[in-house]
């Protein structure tokens, strides 16, 4: 029996662009995506322009909740 993989209500805040010189003389353009999600607090994804569509946001997106999910606060005493 398979699993339903669990979905989240995602807010867009932002897709920005930035341009960055890996080489001297070539830019490359990233998209930034900053998003929020119940419970958890902002974060942004980054995606190079020319790789950019909303199916591949989603994925990167969905796969980062996942992982933030996936870790386990620590908690100590000070």
């Amino acid at each position: 029996m398979s699993k339903k993989q669990e979905e989240h209500n995602v807010v867009v805040l932002s897709r920005d662009e930035i341009t960055t010189y890996p080489k001297l003389g070539q830019g490359e353009v990233t998209v930034i995506v900053t998003y929020v999600a119940a419970g958890l607090a902002p974060k942004s994804v980054y995606i190079p322009k020319k790789e950019y569509s909303l199916l591949k946001e989603k994925e990167l997106i969905k796969a980062d909740i996942t992982a933030r999910l996936g870790k386990q606060p620590e908690t100590y005493r000070v």
